[in-house]
């Protein structure tokens, strides 16, 4: 049941995130960026961790570049069976990866710990879990990991019920380009 409830909000979600034009993208894309970049985690944190935007996901170019200029430590995942987070230094710098996503590329260099993860979602609920693409990647690393989760999405990606599972996890804050949302 809960596998179905999220394959029908799953779909619901992607088809109104896939219609925005680009100028919409960019816009709120921008006054996500803007909250980001003020927060008090993102000034604190030595190593973020960001996703590479797909399908008109909320774009995190401006974020991470905005990181790199502040001197931090950058990061994106890498997939495999699983998703390790690697450093890199610029936008160019990244390589094709699984899923056609630009990721860090691994030759001469370590995972690294990121102590803030700026996450992607399909969905979020006010109970603070995501609703991702289904294949777990992120639950399963967030579940080992001690870093601050900031999700990251549209407003229209905010449902007051989530349909969750026992391995889902939580973020600590979600930001939108209309409000940031905390327990």
């Amino acid at each position: 049941m809960v596998q179905h409830l999220k394959r029908a909000l799953r779909e619901r979600m992607l088809k109104e995130r896939d219609s925005l034009a680009p100028n919409d993208v960019a816009r709120m894309s921008a006054a996500i960026a803007a909250s980001l970049l003020a927060h008090p985690r993102f000034r604190e944190a030595k190593i973020i961790g960001f996703y590479i935007p797909k399908r008109n996901e909320a774009d995190t170019s401006a974020m991470i570049e905005a990181a790199i200029r502040a001197g931090k430590v950058v990061s994106a995942p890498v997939t495999t069976h699983s998703i390790s987070f690697f450093p890199f230094t610029s936008l160019g710098s990244l390589v094709p990866g699984k899923f056609g996503i630009p990721e860090p590329s691994t030759k001469n260099t370590k995972p690294v710990e990121p102590d803030l993860i700026v996450v992607p979602g399909v969905a979020f609920g006010l109970c603070m879990h995501r609703l991702g693409y289904g294949k777990g990647y992120y639950d399963s690393y967030l579940a080992h990991s001690a870093a601050y989760r900031i999700g990251i999405c549209y407003d229209f990606q905010i449902v007051d019920k989530l349909p969750t599972h026992e391995n889902d996890q939580r973020m600590d804050e979600i930001i939108t380009e209309k409000r940031v949302i905390t327990l």
